[in-house]
Order: C-alpha cells, then sequence, then structure tokens
C-alpha cells in the first residue's frame, strides 16, 4: 500500500512544529533501515503501537513528543510513509532558515567554482541558499539539469535534443519517444 504524499505532509508538519531536530534525524534513521528484523517488528500487528513507540523512542534516547508521534504514526499504520515524511519535514526545516535542497544532474563531474557559480545564480533567483545533491548523469550528454521541490530546470544537451525532435514531430511532448 503507497501513502500519499500529502498524508505524509501532515504528518512532516506535525514533525516540524516539534521543533526537535533530533526526531527528525531519528525519523530520516526509520526512513533508512533496511534490517528485516527491524521492519518485521515496526509491521507487526501482534505488539500495540504504544509499546512499538515507547521501545523505539527509548532505544534511540528520544523525548516525549517524538515518541508521541511515532505512536500516532503506528496507531494509522503510517510506518511505510517514514521516507516521504523525512524527505517533506526536512524540505519544511530548509526553508525555514532560507535553504532549499537542489538536486544537481550533470554530464561532468563539477569542480568547486562550477557549483559556485550554480549556487550564485540560484541565491539570485529563487532568493535561497541552495543545499546540493549532485548526481553524475552521463546520458545528459553535456549541461545540467536541476531538480527543485517545485520545479525542474533543464539545460542539458539532451533536454534540447528532446525538445527539437518534438518540435519536429509536431510540437506535442508526447509525440517524440527514443526508441
Amino acid at each position: 500500500m503507497k501513502t500519499s504524499r500529502a498524508i505524509a505532509f501532515r504528518y512532516a508538519k506535525a514533525l516540524f512544529e516539534l521543533k526537535d531536530e533530533k526526531c527528525l534525524a531519528f525519523i530520516g534513521t526509520l526512513a533508512s533501515i533496511k534490517d528485516d528484523e527491524v521492519r518485521l517488528f515496526i509491521g507487526d500487528p501482534t505488539i500495540s503501537p504504544k509499546v512499538k513507540a515507547e521501545i523505539i523512542a527509548r532505544s534511540f534516547g528520544m523525548n516525549k513528543s517524538c515518541e508521541n508521534l511515532l505512536k500516532v504514526i503506528f496507531e494509522h499504520k503510517r510506518f511505510q510513509m517514514f521516507h516521504d515524511l523525512y524527505q517533506i519535514a526536512q524540505a519544511m526545516w530548509l526553508r525555514a532558515s532560507g535553504k532549499e535542497r537542489v538536486i544537481v544532474k550533470s554530464a561532468q563531474i563539477l569542480n568547486e567554482d562550477e557549483l559556485n557559480a550554480i549556487a550564485k545564480v540560484v541565491k539570485q533567483v529563487r532568493r535561497s541558499e541552495p543545499v546540493f545533491e549532485v548526481v553524475y548523469d552521463p546520458e545528459l550528454l553535456a549541461g545540467i539539469t536541476m531538480d527543485f521541490e517545485d520545479s525542474v530546470v533543464d539545460l542539458s544537451a539532451a533536454g534540447a535534443l528532446k525538445k527539437v525532435a518534438s518540435l519536429m514531430h509536431g510540437g506535442r511532448s508526447d509525440a517524440y519517444k527514443p526508441r
């Protein structure tokens, strides 16, 4: 069952309102857990949500507010949304501090001067301090793409070629499908 981001947003807002960065980091840890035994414990319907929340919160030294948030998540069987919850809450935290997560994909490895130049443009246009996640993607051929929370800017050669191909096929975005 896939949880909608709208529901995850409500829980992320509650997490953000706790103003507890330790709890945010903890939710990030829960989102990345790969251990099957822990996942089985979290999803075990025979253990009450309250007991799960208490055990996990105490094991990681979380405060009562974080424990209560976990309890609500477990009561509503929303534990599969930890990843979305963490990403949304982290974005809220960044926004509150005037920052923004930006995924920069580049056909080449970017050096510090190039990242600084990109950061300068992002600051001017978006009025926020970028927090970069840089991904190497040779399929772009040349250039970069910047993926913001609410939009994508494609300055790559591959993106330009797709636009030209689309125009050659009647200008519809669905007209050109690479083989």
